[in-house]
């Protein structure tokens, strides 16, 4: 983590309006500023920032975020159990604080089942008009918050649902010679690898596009490139956000994922000479779930093999060692260099309209870049003249070979995403991009034609 600084970035401060604007509160987006830019905000920098008219957001949205306790709606009385442990979240109306023994008797909770983890009352005033003999005036009470955290004394017995490392075989490498000019790799960008749950009937819909991974697939073995670069959020992991509220539907579904990413990997790695995975901010989800909710299973590694990835990271799950795969974490600062003018990154930066995240890239441009995260097809250039010499830049969004029709978890129903992926062609210093569109099922590149017919949901690789 970088060191606190004052200064905001007008990037950080467009991410700031997108998460208010999603209902984030002030600390959920500091929390999420830091993380994904490495400074350290606060909810009190993000409030002065939003006071100040630095940071705008909608302002359907943020009367919502600046509403006061006391005009609030009171809490609904809950108490949620789950396994071994009790949740118990109440508010009183009483002239005094309740004490845990009034919330076990509002719930009639025998407290000599469970040991108490925690207890907590708030507390505030709420005035309003009231008629007393004919006069309207202010009357003031305060309303109370109690909620208590509880595990049985006498623990029952729970299967958890566990995440497993996919069965993975030693590569096998396919690739034959192929003579030609200059290095040739295909860059892919998010396939959001993930599943949603049929509820009723316990089926899993794929958020990936299978039609689109089998194109990319076909692609890869015809063409045999020397390295597929991969610009992450290869899985989705939607059950893994701490930032967003997770529809059950989407719950258990990790394992299914990660069997899904590592056969596919197996099918793609033996014929290219390299392949790189660079870590999404979807892959990162893994990560900061971990620290924020069991901090005592980061980075634990496998008895007596200091060289192995952690257990519960996505290299190790994936069994990406075993595929000789180069995973770059480190999101957002992971980068990939394809030669010497041209590097690969996932990306953070998002324009709300089409041809604008590539311009905001270009805009302190020292290198030309690919980039996947906004899910559209993009490109522009930019000419920097230095001591009378043109230096050309360029800016590249490959779009996404997930589905785009609604089924990803976003903030709209309707995206304006497009499908794609990259051929790159280059030398030590020179390149040339290819932006390769899917429509319909079909990608066409130097006169080839690949396609799939089977249905989007369907599984073709």
């Amino acid at each position: 983590m970088r060191n606190p600084r004052t200064d905001w970035t007008r990037e950080e401060r467009e991410r700031a309006t997108c998460l208010l604007e999603e209902g984030c509160s002030y600390r959920e987006t500091a929390e999420i500023l830091t993380v994904e830019f490495g400074h350290i905000r606060s909810r009190d920098s993000v409030r002065k920032q939003v006071r100040t008219g630095k940071v705008s957001p909608n302002l359907a949205h943020y009367e919502i975020l600046k509403k006061d306790k006391r005009t609030s709606k009171l809490p609904v009385d809950s108490f949620d159990l789950q396994q071994n442990y009790g949740v118990i979240d109440s508010t009183f109306s009483d002239r005094k604080a309740p004490t845990l023994e009034d919330l076990f008797k509002k719930f009639d909770i025998n407290k000599d089942d469970w040991n108490v983890l925690t207890f907590k009352v708030n507390q505030w005033d709420v005035s309003a008009k009231e008629e007393i003999d004919g006069k309207v005036v202010w009357n003031t009470h305060t309303n109370y918050q109690a909620k208590a955290v509880l595990v049985k004394k006498k623990p029952t017995e729970c299967e958890f649902p566990t995440v497993q490392g996919a069965s993975t075989k030693p590569v096998k490498l396919k690739v034959k010679p192929v003579i030609r000019n200059n290095k040739v790799d295909i860059v892919v960008p998010d396939s959001q690898i993930g599943f949603k749950r049929n509820l009723d009937t316990n089926e899993l819909e794929p958020l990936h596009d299978n039609k689109a991974l089998a194109i990319v697939t076909q692609a890869i073995k015809d063409i045999k490139p020397d390295r597929v670069v991969m610009l992450g959020d290869m899985l989705d992991l939607p059950d893994w956000s701490t930032h967003f509220l997770v529809s059950p539907e989407f719950s258990f579904t990790t394992q299914a994922s990660i069997n899904f990413l590592a056969s596919w990997l197996e099918e793609i790695r033996p014929h290219c000479k390299e392949l790189i995975y660079i870590e999404g901010n979807h892959e990162k989800r893994m990560v900061v779930s971990i620290i924020k909710n069991t901090m005592q299973a980061y980075g634990i590694k496998p008895a007596n093999q200091p060289k192995s990835a952690p257990v519960l990271s996505i290299p190790f799950l994936l069994g990406l060692d075993k595929l000789d795969v180069q995973y770059i974490g480190n999101y957002p600062a992971g980068e990939f260099y394809i030669n010497n003018n041209l590097v690969c990154i996932h990306g953070h930066k998002v324009g709300a309209k089409s041809g604008q995240s590539v311009t905001k890239l270009l805009e302190d441009a020292r290198i030309s870049t690919i980039t996947g995260h906004i899910h559209r097809l993009e490109m522009a250039h930019k000419t920097i003249w230095t001591q009378g010499k043109p230096k050309i830049y360029q800016a590249v969004t490959l779009g996404t070979i997930s589905r785009i029709d609604g089924i990803v978890p976003s903030g709209s129903a309707r995206h304006n995403w497009q499908q794609g992926f990259g051929v790159v062609e280059y030398d030590d210093e020179n390149f040339q991009i290819d932006t390769i569109g899917i429509y319909n099922g079909r990608a066409i590149y130097r006169g080839n034609i690949y396609e799939s017919k089977g249905e989007q949901n369907e599984i073709f690789i």
